[in-house]
């Protein structure tokens, strides 16, 4: 933001510090306190340690600062994102006016939203990321805290070096791009590539392409489009890519996506969806609790999803679904922090 009042930075500031104390110290009190009580019994014995669990003053605490930690970030009447940005509506539009005549970005006004994405404050973003302009500003803002243990986007830094481990792809879709978080990334490592972000907010799209700016690639295109009817060609990529988008996404959409994934890809081609899988019923029940906190009503249902028989329904060969380390050291056994189960789902079009 330009020049903030200061008492904001502060604010934002000691937001960002409850959530290190969450992340760093509550949960490896809550997660301890877990595995005094579950001694790796029966299922039956688990569910019963989960439940004693989630009686405790330290889990209704954990629970508490997860939910308002978020709420107060965004919406405090004083000092959250959304009063900043509120109040400062002549630079956001110098932020964005980059984007207003970007040969770099495709806006659709008649694009069919989804009811659940204009009803719903996923994230407890207010009005979603399609209420207002600065929406992809302030979303950007707010990723910034969501992981405390990783540098700014490393996640999404470390995912475009994972994409090109073994490979150099020509043609690269990446869905539910945001405001060009994994895009950019992928498209600064690719500079002889074709990359394309599509995502449904038209301000989130603007950031992007107002970021674009600000950089030397010319490879990179931004459309507002749907992932589960892009309207590309058959076999217009050689990899498509997602990084957090599932989870968001009513199941029998998640099938859509994937099949729109196969039908996009050229034969050989490959896709890289990176989400969140728990691993262990104790994950999936912070992950359920953690759903309800922050309004991502789907991702129950995500994690239940078999993404093995998913993909290759969808027509994917050689499935792959591996853990993936958002930080250096963040998959090994003994990562005491509070973190999401970070796991790249990667399949082939078969030849």
């Amino acid at each position: 933001m330009n020049a903030p009042v200061r008492a904001t930075v502060a604010f934002q500031e000691l937001i960002g510090s409850v959530r290190q104390h969450w992340a760093n110290q509550l949960y490896p009190a809550l997660h301890e306190r877990y595995r005094e009580i579950d001694r790796g019994g029966t299922p039956a014995m688990t569910e019963q340690a989960i439940a004693q669990v989630a009686e405790t003053p330290l889990y209704q605490w954990f629970a508490f600062i997860e939910r308002h930690y978020q709420r107060m970030k965004y919406s405090d009447p004083r000092w959250g994102l959304a009063a900043s940005f509120e109040s400062q509506p002549n630079w956001v539009s110098e932020r964005l006016a980059a984007a207003e005549s970007s040969p770099y970005l495709e806006l659709n006004a008649d694009l069919d939203i989804p009811d659940y994405y204009r009803e719903i404050d996923i994230h407890q973003h207010p009005g979603n990321l399609i209420g207002a302009d600065y929406d992809g500003l302030m979303y950007r803002a707010s990723a910034t805290s969501i992981h405390p243990n990783t540098r700014r986007f490393e996640a999404h830094e470390r995912f475009a070096d994972t994409v090109l481990a073994h490979r150099r792809f020509r043609s690269v879709l990446n869905m539910g791009c945001g405001f060009g978080k994994c895009t950019l990334p992928i498209a600064a490592r690719l500079p002889e590539a074709r990359v394309i972000g599509i995502d449904l907010s038209a301000p989130c799209l603007r950031l992007a392409a107002a970021t674009l700016a600000d950089t030397t690639l010319t490879n990179t295109r931004f459309a507002q489009r749907d992932a589960l009817r892009s309207g590309y060609a058959d076999g217009s990529f050689d990899l498509v890519t997602s990084t957090q988008l599932l989870h968001e996404l009513p199941v029998e959409d998640i099938q859509r996506v994937l099949r729109e994934s196969f039908r996009l890809l050229e034969p050989g081609g490959e896709v890289m969806h990176l989400d969140f899988r728990p691993r262990g019923r104790w994950m999936e029940f912070l992950l359920d609790g953690h759903a309800v906190r922050n309004n991502e009503g789907f991702m129950p249902a995500f994690n239940r999803v078999d993404m093995h028989e998913a993909l290759r329904e969808a027509g994917f060969v050689d499935i792959a679904i591996e853990p993936f380390a958002e930080t250096e050291g963040a998959t090994r056994p003994d990562w005491p922090y509070w973190r999401f189960p970070w796991t790249l789902f990667r399949a082939v079009k078969p030849l």
